[in-house]
């Protein structure tokens, strides 16, 4: 049977119709599939990170900038270091910052691309109880027997994590590293390991000069310069998504010059000062 010119039009325009709606419908879903806001767990640990200081430490003034220009907003959570960790590797934050390569983390997270160049860890001791330390010549079991004051949930590379588990030393995890000053200058451990950028304001804001002046430091090693990365869980929805725009926005910060304007107000100080 033949249809009319008539019939014909009204089921072109109704297929039409049909048409739109579908790639309507495809682009809601889309637009669906592309999140504006990550949320962060993160932890007091300037510059890099903390809720008293300028964006939030130099860490996450990068990351925010560079999400940013890919249209994402950043919304960051405080968390003691510990509980970050486990609230972006359950699931329960889409991610965490900062935190340096480790292994076995890979099986929970993905690795953006460097977010920072960071100075390498640091031990603090008292000047008049010197450590038996090289950093040319790292040797981890020069500190048998010693006692060392670390951040909970802290991992400080392969060999400490090792000698710890094998207790060649003693190590008092603690919550803040205020804490651990306040016991070296007691002697109730031989030492403090921390990053000097994270030490120094502790050692400027919560000790007198006189405190200050007892304690010295040495680098863990002379090494290559270590990164610090925004981890990306893969229990999140939308992990590849997230990992890919800010590895976009990284570079893109690096190309535009913000990158290095960010790291000339780490250079000035701009990320020591506090928020009153």
């Amino acid at each position: 049977m033949r249809l009319c010119r008539k019939q014909l039009w009204t089921a072109g325009i109704a297929l039409v119709a049909i048409c739109v709606v579908m790639a309507l419908a495809g682009t809601n879903a889309k637009a669906e599939d592309r999140p504006t806001i990550i949320v962060i767990a993160t932890e007091e640990y300037p510059p890099y990170t903390s809720k008293t200081l300028k964006d939030f430490g130099v860490d996450a003034a990068i990351v925010t900038a560079a999400f940013k220009l890919e249209g994402i907003k950043t919304r960051y959570k405080f968390f003691p270091s510990a509980r970050a960790y486990i609230l972006a590797r359950t699931g329960t934050m889409d991610a965490t910052l900062p935190w340096a390569k480790r292994d076995g983390r890979e099986k929970d997270f993905y690795y953006s691309e460097p977010v920072i160049a960071v100075d390498v860890e640091n031990f603090f001791f008292l000047s008049d109880a010197p450590l038996n330390w090289d950093p040319d010549r790292p040797d981890i079991a020069k500190l048998k027997d010693l006692s060392i004051a670390a951040i909970t949930g802290h991992n400080y590379g392969t060999a400490f994590q090792d000698a710890e588990k094998q207790r060649l030393f003693k190590v008092v995890r603690l919550s803040e590293l205020q804490q651990g000053f306040s016991m070296l200058l007691a002697r109730r451990v031989h030492a403090v390991i921390s990053k000097k950028h994270v030490a120094t304001p502790v050692l400027n804001e919560r000790f007198t000069a006189e405190q200050r002046r007892k304690v010295a430091s040495l680098p863990i090693s002379r090494a290559n310069a270590k990164f610090d990365y925004l981890l990306i869980s893969k229990q999140s929805k939308h992990s590849r998504f997230f990992l890919a725009a800010l590895n976009r926005g990284l570079e893109k910060l690096r190309q535009n010059g913000a990158y290095q304007r960010l790291m000339d107000d780490l250079a000035s100080g701009v990320y020591s000062k506090r928020n009153r």
